[in-house]
């Protein structure tokens, strides 16, 4: 089950206000995370242990998320199983 915790807003600080290049000095405006409140409200669901995901055979380490430095899978592997018992596989090198 979902919960919601009050934290302090993290675009500004918790001031309500945002004041960046395109202000004018002295000038603010509202924060559009929190609209003025200071706090955002963020919702989670407690974590209770790792799920299972079906069809997974094989775990790599990923190559990144930036198309320069590449995607898809790098370094070395291991089952599935091996996995969520703990074992992680190997780095690939960087490049």
């Amino acid at each position: 089950m979902a919960k919601i915790v009050r934290a302090q807003c993290s675009s500004c600080n918790g001031t309500g206000v945002y004041s960046g290049f395109a202000e004018p000095k002295g000038t603010a405006v509202v924060c559009l995370t929190c609209n003025g409140t200071g706090c955002e409200k963020i919702r989670y669901t407690p974590f209770k242990g790792r799920k299972i995901r079906r069809g997974i055979q094989t775990v790599r380490r990923s190559s990144g998320t930036f198309i320069a430095t590449g995607v898809g899978p790098r370094g070395g592997s291991v089952t599935y199983k091996e996995f969520l018992g703990g074992k992680m596989p190997t780095r690939a090198p960087d490049r």
